[in-house]
């Protein structure tokens, strides 16, 4: 007889409809109002060109979809909701940019004003977007913390909500450049774009609400200051005229080879940053997830060996590719489905404070089962099965959230 399957676990995962917060009723209070100019906007686009802006949408789609699938791939363990993500790439591509534009173009009569003509040319773009835009940006950032405060508890669901929005920013935002930039925009500069730039200023966000147990509010407060002010000064020194080696336009022949190399003079070091940074927060997960578990390792939520499975991405990649060989397509989803809960099991461990709690003992079940109906399957158990007992496991002591960025 085979073993029941436990039904799907809700723990952790929370809509963006929370209709008793207020930060809900902002959220959509603003996007409902910038959605209708963005509409506005997207039909005048259409009238123009229909073919020019059908295509346009078309290639920022094949676009997306990569960057999008690397950003999620990059949270090493915790899936985010579906509607939550939603919600940040329309923040970025519906909120943000109407609001931008409105604040960019006011911004822009100043510095024109203080400045003159020949220098609001130059420098209107430096001096005013960086700071609207990632303001406005990191804002939607905020209000996804405040609709669903247990959804960004490390520094990484920060970099994920951010550069969500930065992309629907820049989706948006180049689809208006199209006809005359796509080359620059998205070819040959998509790397260093509004993806670094506000996941960036989201991994600010992540420290501060994240690290309110381990670290001095000033402390919080300066790191997510960094990471803006990088956010920001990327931002700055990509609009600015500074390390300019663009050639003139119109380009011809040897200037499409020119092009990204000098995108990536002024790109490749916030690259670098961001990629820094997003190395150091995956490996304190990691030394999160082993910390979390290990006092767990003996119990009936997992084994030394799923253990070390978990801590891998690649391994994990590789034992449900072991299992599907061994017993089948069904066998590797349930294995995958068992390492999603033994990960939530870590967040339920993380969170109480007692051994016998019964959301504790109900995560253990929930794995238990799983394992249960995975080996009931034939030949899903492997030649040597791991046994539950207790074994060392080294734990790299460091408190379960990100790495410091200050």
């Amino acid at each position: 007889m085979r073993a029941a399957v436990p039904r799907r676990h809700p723990l952790h995962h929370t809509s963006v409809f929370q209709f008793r917060q207020p930060a809900f009723w902002l959220y959509a209070a603003i996007v409902l109002l910038t959605g209708w100019s963005t509409l506005e906007q997207q039909g005048v686009f259409r009238q123009i060109s229909p073919e020019g802006w059908a295509l346009s949408w078309g290639l920022m789609v094949l676009y997306a979809a990569p960057v999008v699938a690397i950003v999620l791939i990059l949270d090493l363990y915790e899936r985010e909701p579906t509607s939550l993500l939603i919600a940040a790439v329309l923040w970025g591509g519906v909120a943000a940019t109407t609001l931008a534009g409105v604040a960019n173009g006011g911004w822009g009569l100043v510095v024109a004003d203080l400045g003159g003509p020949a220098f609001a040319a130059k420098w209107t773009a430096a001096l005013t977007a960086p700071f609207v835009e990632e303001s406005l940006k990191g804002l939607g950032v905020v209000l996804i913390y405040l609709i669903a405060r247990s959804e960004i508890d490390d520094m990484m669901d920060g970099f994920v909500y951010g550069a969500l929005v930065g992309l629907g920013f820049a989706v948006v935002e180049d689809v208006f450049y199209f006809m005359a930039g796509f080359f620059l925009r998205v070819l040959a500069s998509g790397l260093y774009s509004h993806v670094l730039y506000t996941g960036l200023v989201g991994m600010g966000i992540g420290y501060v609400v994240s690290r309110r147990d381990d670290t001095p509010l000033a402390r919080r407060l300066w790191v997510a200051g960094g990471l803006t002010a990088a956010a920001m000064f990327g931002h700055f020194l990509w609009n600015s005229p500074f390390l300019d080696l663009f050639p003139a336009y119109p380009w011809t022949g040897a200037d499409f080879l020119v092009i990204p190399l000098a995108t990536a003079v002024k790109g490749l070091p916030l690259l670098a940053f961001v990629t820094i940074a997003v190395t150091l927060a995956r490996r304190r997960e990691r030394r999160w997830l082993r910390e979390a578990l290990s006092a767990e390792v003996g119990s009936a939520g997992v084994s030394w060996r799923e253990l070390e499975d978990l801590e891998d991405p690649r391994r994990r990649r590789r034992a449900r590719a072991q299992m599907k060989a061994r017993a089948g397509e069904r066998a590797a989803a349930l294995l995958r489905r068992l390492q999603r809960e033994q990960v939530n099991l870590a967040m339920v461990r993380a969170k109480v404070a007692r051994d016998d709690d019964p959301a504790l003992a109900e995560q253990r079940e929930i794995c238990r089962s799983l394992r249960d109906a995975l080996m009931a399957m034939p030949g899903a158990a492997p030649a040597d099965p791991a046994p539950l007992e207790r074994t060392p496991v080294p734990v790299d002591r460091a408190p379960p959230s990100e790495p410091d960025a200050g």
